[in-house]
Formats: C-alpha cells, structure tokens, sequence
C-alpha cells in the first residue's frame, strides 16, 4: 500500500511538473521578449528626446543669434553678403572623377 501511495505521488507530481513547463514556460518566454522591447522603446524614447532637444537648441539659435544664423546660411545654402564674391574650390579628383563619368 506504501509503494502505490508512493508511485501515486510521483505521476501527481510528474503530471504537475509536465503542466507547469507546459503552462507557464511560453508565457516567461513572453515576458522576457516584451521586457527586451519595452527597453529597446525606452532608449529609442530617450535618443529621440536628445535629439528633439538638440533641434530646440539649433532652432532657439536660429531664432535669436544672428551670427549663427549667417553662419548656417553661408554654409548650408551658399549664401552671400552683399557685394561678396564666392569662390568655388574645385579639387583635382572631383574634376577627374567627373570626366571618368562622362
């Protein structure tokens, strides 16, 4: 009688543990694969706060310091003063490059 309580507990026991990696081991891979997103989203939240920042601080520039806003002016759109001449510095290798091309 000893040994059939015995070999009962041990199938409860199997049966229970067989449910238990059936069960519950998606759900921790679940939990585990939302929680490497949740901090992949957490510092794509955090590169895109300093980059909203740093646009801020460029456009507070723009808006308020003259200097600066020459400054971009002159380089992103070749721009120039009044009554300035630009000169265009043409390296050897672009003019080499460009008659490789035609």
């Amino acid at each position: 009688m000893a040994t059939a309580k015995k070999s009962i507990t041990i199938i409860i026991f199997s049966v229970l543990a067989v449910l238990f990696v059936v069960f519950i081991t998606p759900k921790l891979f679940r939990i585990r694969g939302l929680q490497e997103r949740s901090n992949n989203l957490d510092a794509e939240t955090a590169r895109l706060r300093a980059e909203g920042a740093a646009l801020e601080a460029e456009l507070r520039l723009l808006r308020d310091d003259p200097v600066y806003l020459e400054k971009v002016a002159r380089e992103k759109f070749n721009k120039a003063k009044e009554g300035e001449i630009v000169y265009r510095v043409v390296r050897e290798s672009d003019t080499n490059a460009g008659k490789k091309a035609s």
